[in-house]
């Protein structure tokens, strides 16, 4: 792209993030929120030990209220699977994938207990799977395969955490290869046993037309958020911006982040909290990594963010450490 053009949009997404307002709204719950989670596109909260979908009650006006559900349904999972894991589904070649055969081989616990993965399996849309097993040096430290086409070339790739005993967590890349899925691109590991990273959102982020993976560089503790992609073969990180946090250390919620054209350029952008979470922050990556707003929170993020529709303008759902859900929207 130009550099003269380059400097033209900067402009206009300047003056869309400035001619914005961001607002943080309680929602009345029936106990407090323990989680969010987003289950076919729907935000659901868990509050009291029940489960409840987030709805616009008026439409545009944003009015939004909580309807129970009776039967959250909750899928058995595969055999041999991960226990606390979740089974991430395709859209091209790949109809599932989930993590499986279970290890305690290592012994971080940052997600709540001490088993991690030792395989991921992959399912085709024939019904053909195939193990992609690790060596006893390393385990899959994360809850779901992350399905995406990062190069654009229809064909689906998977994103998840690679953690080595000796070595620390690096962010892996799985792709097919001569008929078989291998994982074909690694960011360096982090260079010490339980330093752990957490991807926080894939999309196209810069405007280039090809997806780029967004991560936080041990969320509990430095807080470095990263832009990396898919380029001739090898993970290159694109660029970085401090101060993120997308994790509470021994839980699972790994979904503190979302992803949506906040500023209205039409360009992904990515909401995460600030590393003591006492901030959400909209991070855009197009021309560079920037801040284009951060919102001040009643209290701390506790929960995954879930991402809503508020009036036709993308809105973020969070629960937070005082138990209440607050939802925060902009207006322009």
């Amino acid at each position: 792209m130009r550099p003269a053009l380059l400097a033209c949009l900067a402009l206009v997404w300047a003056a869309t993030a400035e001619a914005a307002e961001w607002h943080v709204q309680r929602v009345d719950t029936p106990a407090r929120v323990s989680a969010v989670d987003t289950v076919d596109g729907q935000v659901r909260v868990e509050a009291g030990g029940l489960w409840y979908a987030v709805l616009s009650k008026n439409g545009k006006s944003g009015k939004l209220v909580l309807r129970f559900i009776d039967d959250p349904g909750k899928p058995k999972p595969p055999e041999g699977a991960l226990p606390d894991g979740r089974v991430a589904i395709g859209t091209h070649d790949i109809a599932r994938a989930w993590l499986a055969e279970p290890t305690d081989r290592y012994d971080h616990g940052i997600l709540g207990d001490k088993i991690e993965a030792g395989a991921l399996v992959i399912e085709a849309r024939d019904g053909k799977q195939q193990v992609l097993r690790l060596k006893n040096d390393a385990v899959f430290e994360d809850l779901e395969p992350r399905i995406a086409d990062l190069n654009g070339d229809g064909h689906d790739d998977i994103v998840l955490v690679k953690s080595y005993l000796k070595r620390g967590s690096a962010l892996a890349v799985v792709a097919e290869r001569r008929g078989r899925y291998e994982i074909v691109a690694e960011t360096p590991p982090l260079g010490a046993p339980h330093r752990w990273l957490d991807p926080a959102g894939i999309a196209d982020f810069t405007g280039g037309g090809k997806r780029e993976i967004a991560l936080v560089r041990q969320p509990h503790v430095v807080g470095q958020l990263e832009l990396w992609a898919l380029r001739d073969g090898r993970l290159q990180k694109v660029d970085e911006l401090p101060d993120a946090a997308n994790h509470i250390a021994g839980t699972r919620a790994i979904d503190m982040a979302a992803v949506a054209d906040f500023d209205g350029d039409g360009i992904a952008d990515l909401a995460v909290p600030s590393l003591d979470r006492t901030r959400l922050r909209i991070v855009s990556f197009a021309p560079h990594a920037r801040e284009i707003a951060s919102i001040a929170l009643p209290a701390k993020v506790a929960t995954d963010l879930g991402l809503l529709s508020a009036g036709g303008a993308p809105a973020v759902a969070l629960g937070l450490a005082d138990g209440s859900l607050a939802v925060v929207r902009i207006t322009r």
